[in-house]
């Protein structure tokens, strides 16, 4: 069986072909030189080199000169050049092509897809506490092993075949290629590490203040979407000040490793530099016509959030459309809920002149980012329909009061009873005297359910509305802050930076009657590009279901909002961070 033999495609000179024996043979480059001791002697200061130190480990073999090679091929020909081996130890070999690439492009190979998420998640934390103990299973069925087969090893020399021969080369050449992005790093490190540290942790200060000294689990983030985006832009300094320091040790981190976190540090770069761009595009719009917007905003509030709220509660208590409704409770409800909304209406119409000057605040504001804009926008959302909110609460908890006196009557009805310690019904027997007042309780209950359960639909139909207003400011929030925008453009621009894997091609070339093998990379399919939105739609799909929202309509639940913070991807891996 002929032994593969992988080549890099650039090489068509002659000379000592080296490389690397185990587990394959693999040809990281040729080197001209009169003779085998010459070319020995070469290859022999390599690993004195600082480049071969931290590449010894995932190559696993130091590199020996394999044999000559020579070419028969015209200068500047592109296609691929078939070489005439002379081996030390004859053998039948079969030669498959691969790329070299220089490590400052950060293109490299990789057998599995380039694992954006750089931060440890819980979950993979436990699944991943099994594998040791799946090693030892001897019951496992054991899969041969090749050792002419691609496996981690092998493209580690693909992707160190390039860094090995500039090591081999002049410290002129070897210097003018890093000198760039290392001056750059330094710069940032030592310009703005410690600024972006003490605003982060300043910032972070704020948006943990509590609320109060008796409510200090409720903190100031917690209530407000504005010092919540505060708070991710105090989390972005963090990002910045942690990966400033590993993407100055470039030669010491693995490519994989390296290439996610450079993607990941310029992603965020993008993101903020494109937010406030869009931001300030926004804010002069703002600015510029906040006083038709502030009259806009007036009209609408008045006419949706405080008059046809208060038609509709006098309409529900006019019998609508011959629903006859008890007209004492529902006098009730309709006085009490119309005065909470004259009320807070009342509070409205007298910050109304204010608010040209908060609109032009928050078009000032929007110079920040857009994101910025929109966290206003549901802070204000929040205050004009908090009585809104205060109607759904206080008809909920009646209608919720309401199911489980009903629920408990019907037990009594049935001869059952809730034991509490079991979490089950049982059968019971009761008195005459209890069947008679649970009979009474039952039908005033029957009676009043209607009422109660007409004023609780108006009021979670509008908290419904209201959340569905706020799941899509808060999704287009979340698209802005966490939008895998430099991912993107590296795919269109060079797959190679993000590889999802690699594949065989078959190549025609002139002059030979069988095609060759060359080893392409696999582009990173977008649902590992997209992985935080496909956790973001999850938990929103999860929150948001129309069964889970229905059930807890007819249940009294409370409708809430998603949880600002399950929709917040976190990008700092807590111990890199205490380590740096």
């Amino acid at each position: 069986m002929p032994t593969t033999i992988f080549w890099p495609a650039d090489v068509k000179h002659s000379g000592f072909c080296y490389g690397w024996t185990t587990p394959a043979i693999c040809v990281a480059g040729v080197l001209k030189a009169d003779s085998e001791q010459d070319a020995e002697a070469v290859l022999q200061a390599l690993y004195h080199s600082v480049q071969w130190r931290y590449l010894a480990t995932a190559c696993q073999s130091e590199p020996a000169i394999i044999g000559a090679c020579e070419f028969f091929v015209k200068e500047g020909e592109r296609h691929l050049a078939i070489p005439v081996l002379k081996l030390r130890t004859p053998i039948d070999y079969t030669l498959i092509y691969y790329h070299r690439h220089h490590s400052h492009t950060l293109r490299f190979y990789s057998l599995d897809g380039l694992k954006l998420d750089v931060v440890n998640r819980p979950d993979e934390t436990k699944r991943s506490a099994y594998l040791p103990s799946a090693q030892h299973d001897f019951t496992a069925p054991k899969t041969a092993y090749f050792t002419s087969s691609i496996n981690e090893v092998i493209i580690n020399q693909f992707n160190s075949a390039k860094t090995v021969e500039q090591a081999l080369q002049t410290r002129h050449h070897r210097n003018r290629s890093h000198a760039s992005p290392m001056t750059l790093y330094t710069v940032l490190g030592a310009v703005l590490l410690r600024p972006l540290v003490l605003v982060s942790a300043f910032l972070d200060l704020i948006c943990n203040v509590p609320i109060a000294p008796s409510l200090s689990s409720l903190l100031l983030k917690d209530i407000s979407a504005t010092v919540q985006q505060i708070d991710i832009r105090a989390e972005q300094m963090d990002f910045f000040a942690a990966e400033v320091g590993t993407l100055r040790r470039r030669m010491s981190t693995p490519m994989h490793i390296y290439s996610a976190r450079y993607t990941n540090f310029f992603n965020t770069v993008w993101l903020i530099l494109n937010d406030i761009t869009i931001g300030v595009a926004l804010g002069s719009f703002i600015c510029e016509n906040y006083i038709v917007l502030s009259r806009m905003l007036i009209s609408t509030v008045e006419g949706s959030l405080i008059d046809r709220v208060q038609w509709t509660l006098q309409w529900l208590d006019s019998w609508p459309a011959g629903l006859k409704l008890n007209t004492e409770l529902s006098h009730f409800y309709s006085h009490t809920f119309i005065g909470l909304v004259t009320l807070w209406g009342g509070f409205l119409r007298q910050g109304a002149p204010y608010l040209p000057l908060i609109i032009y605040f928050i078009g000032t504001l929007s110079c920040g980012g857009v994101t910025l804009a929109i966290s206003l926008f549901l802070d204000m959302l929040a205050l004009l329909t908090a009585h809104i909110y205060l109607c759904y609460v206080l008809s909920g908890a009646v209608y919720q009061w309401m199911l489980k006196t009903a629920g408990s009557l019907w037990n009594l009805f049935r001869g059952k009873r809730y034991n509490v310690l079991r979490d089950r019904t049982d059968s019971w027997e009761y008195d005459l005297d209890q069947l008679l007042f649970g009979t009474i309780l039952f039908t005033l209950v029957a009676f009043l359910f209607p009422t109660v359960l007409a004023y609780y639909a108006l009021f979670a139909l509008m908290r419904l509305c209201v959340l569905v207003l706020r799941a899509s400011l808060e999704t287009l929030l979340a698209f802005m802050n966490h939008f895998p925008l430099f991912a993107l453009m590296l795919r269109v621009k060079d797959p190679w930076r993000l590889p999802g894997g690699i594949y065989f091609l078959l190549q025609e070339v002139s002059g030979t009657d069988h095609p060759l093998l060359i080893i392409k990379n696999q582009p990173l399919p977008l649902s590992n590009i997209f992985y935080q939105y496909i956790r973001l739609l999850s938990q929103l799909a999860k929150h948001y279901n129309p069964l889970r929202l229905l059930r807890c309509l007819f249940s009294g639940q409370y409708l809430a909002a998603i949880p600002r913070y399950s929709i917040r991807y976190n990008k700092i891996p807590v111990k890199r961070v205490n380590e740096d």
